[in-house]
């Protein structure tokens, strides 16, 4: 198997950001590697990944392939390794992404936020959908997770604002 030079540079950037794995094995890992690495480009990281709208919100198809490769090579990333950017301000917004990461996420399986936060930022940022339409697109793709739309509902909106307070997202779209 030939790794790609992405997959290297990503286990550096996944032994950095909290709650991250090189588990490829269950569809939670595969949307946690997809959403992590997708807010991480969200505060202004270009990592190389380009997204679109999938049915659990952003995916990127090459970021995929690079965590299957990741997978077979964990072994070789040192387990106290951290992504080093070579522009200082490129540090400072990984470190920005980092924290909100580990803020809206709890632990390794508290996938729900994330996804509704990246959902959220792709869809603001690629569509001229209004907010109320928006947060209705994000709360009818999750309403299969038995997930009460109650809770999503308000996860939606609590999300919102972090996005904004973050200044990731206009709080301008009503």
């Amino acid at each position: 198997m030939i790794i790609s030079p992405s997959a290297v540079n990503l286990g550096y950037i996944l032994r950095s950001i909290p709650h991250s794995s090189f588990k490829m094995d269950t569809f939670n890992d595969r949307l946690r590697l997809q959403k992590l690495v997708y807010m991480v480009e969200a505060f202004g990281v270009y990592l190389g990944y380009d997204y679109s709208w999938y049915l659990r919100g952003p995916y990127c198809t090459s970021l995929a392939r690079a965590g299957f490769e990741l997978e077979q090579i964990a072994s070789e990333i040192p387990p106290h390794a951290k992504a080093e950017f070579m522009y200082s301000e490129t540090q400072k917004k990984f470190k920005r992404a980092t924290r909100f990461i580990r803020s809206i996420m709890d632990d390794p399986d508290d996938l729900t936020r994330l996804e509704i936060a990246s959902s959220l930022h792709l869809l603001v940022v690629t569509t001229n959908m209004a907010k109320p339409d928006i947060i209705s697109r994000v709360i009818s793709k999750m309403s299969g997770l038995d997930i009460d739309r109650d809770f999503l509902s308000r996860s939606c909106e609590d999300m919102w604002r972090k996005l904004c307070k973050e200044d990731l997202i206009p709080d301008e779209r009503k």
